[in-house]
């Protein structure tokens, strides 16, 4: 029984390419996967953009800085855990041009994998997820983090012009002599 279930999700894993490239832009990414299921513009608290896919019991959420891919977050649809060897599958569908290799992780709740190109993937073991993220993606965040929150230009003029309080029930009472 394991043995079929864990060859069904190989399977299903394998009908959604479950990967892009770091790289690939957007046209790439639809003709790949098809429509995507949401999708969020880039923000100034949040630099990136991204594109939802969602297919054979997998979603796909791809981190856009301009057109291109810079990360990826990888999970099933039921939120169980991915196996070591759907873990491997997916990461060997990314085509970088080099081996993803084991390094340590500072947090025991992770394992994490590094490549030639500087593109660092981690599976995190509470969220149980694959998390991709490529050299831009590194370099944009920190890049975000030195701009700091966005600034809102200060004003002494108030901007919007109140009416004197009418007379009423609520009105302050007439002074007196």
């Amino acid at each position: 029984m394991f043995l079929f279930r864990s060859v069904a999700i190989l399977f299903c894993l394998l009908c959604l390419p479950a990967r892009a490239n770091l790289g690939d832009n957007v046209k790439q990414l639809v003709a790949r996967y098809g429509t995507p299921v949401n999708y969020t513009e880039a923000t100034p608290q949040f630099p990136f953009g991204t594109i939802v896919f969602s297919s054979a019991g997998i979603n796909l959420v791809v981190f856009l800085l301009g057109d291109k891919e810079v990360g990826a977050r990888v999970s099933k649809t039921d939120t169980t855990a991915l196996t070591e060897q759907e873990q491997q599958t997916i990461m060997n569908s990314d085509l970088g041009g080099s081996q993803w290799v084991s390094t340590p992780s500072n947090d025991p709740t992770t394992l994490q994998w590094t490549r030639a190109d500087h593109a660092t993937v981690m599976y995190d073991k509470p969220k149980r997820m694959l998390i991709f993220t490529s050299d831009a993606m590194a370099k944009a965040v920190a890049a975000a983090e030195a701009a700091g929150p966005p600034r809102i230009p200060a004003t002494n003029a108030p901007t919007v012009q109140l009416p004197p309080p009418a007379p009423g029930p609520f009105a302050p009472p007439p002074p007196t002599k």
